[in-house]
């Protein structure tokens, strides 16, 4: 069924502009950013942490526009009376949702590795730890897709969770500023745990409260319990 879905979200994308720019905009963002990042390495001080700042950001997007775009093919699903009719299928219509969810994070991942390591936001990071990183990254599309999904009844209201939402992403960019006990205030941001790991690759000499691998497996922890957290918001509202 996977398979199914991946086909029927490429033609989604093909059919409707929005989600084709939706699509195509990691890559329109990892090349911008490929020359921005290059310039400002150019242009401000070596201790700036401006181009760092903005690396992690763009390999943070990715998966969370990733999770924008599925987040609005459920949306339609609903309209299109489409999680209706799988009510009468041997389908479960939270194995449905499952499976869109597993979409928007196999998207989202291969999407930040392919952007991480042709662009080089990493240049010494190991390819195991770009992998971990995406994995962690992506780990954000398949929460914003239930955000969207449990705060809004229409493409246009989800549009206004989804910009609302966005301002999880700078709490990741906080954390560059923010040491010891107090990142605890910025651990509840799914893209938090990447953004520590990517901090560490990026400034090894910067101490952090644990070390790379931790920051993973903590990060996949409360990723979980986040997404179990939604899904229950997102089954009680559309009685699935």
């Amino acid at each position: 069924m996977i398979g199914t879905v991946i086909k029927a979200e490429l033609r989604n994308m093909t059919r409707d502009k929005m989600y084709l720019v939706f699509a195509f905009y990691p890559v329109l963002l990892g090349i911008g950013g490929y020359y921005l990042i290059d310039y400002l390495e150019n242009q401000v001080a070596p201790d700036n942490l401006t181009p760092e700042i903005v690396a992690m950001f763009l390999i943070l997007m990715t998966g969370y526009i990733f999770g924008a775009l599925m987040g609005f093919t459920l949306l339609d699903d609903k309209d299109d009376k489409v999680l209706m009719s799988l009510k009468i299928t041997p389908i479960s219509v939270k194995y449905y949702v499952i499976i869109k969810l597993l979409v928007a994070f196999i998207f989202g991942f291969i999407a930040t590795v392919v952007i991480t390591l042709a662009t080089g936001f990493l240049p010494d990071a190991t390819f195991f730890s770009v992998i971990l990183i995406s994995f962690a990254g992506a780990m954000q599309a398949p929460g914003l897709t239930l955000i969207v999904n449990s705060f809004s009844s229409n493409k246009v209201e989800g549009f206004v969770v989804m910009k609302l939402s966005g301002l999880l992403l700078i709490l990741p960019v906080v954390a560059f500023f923010v040491m010891d006990w107090q990142e605890i205030f910025l651990v509840f941001a799914p893209g938090f745990w990447p953004a520590r790991m990517i901090q560490i690759e990026l400034l090894p000499d910067f101490e952090t409260n644990f070390n790379f691998v931790m920051y993973f497996i903590l990060g996949v922890i409360y990723n979980m319990l986040f997404l179990t957290l939604f899904m229950k918001i997102y089954s009680k509202k559309s009685n699935l």
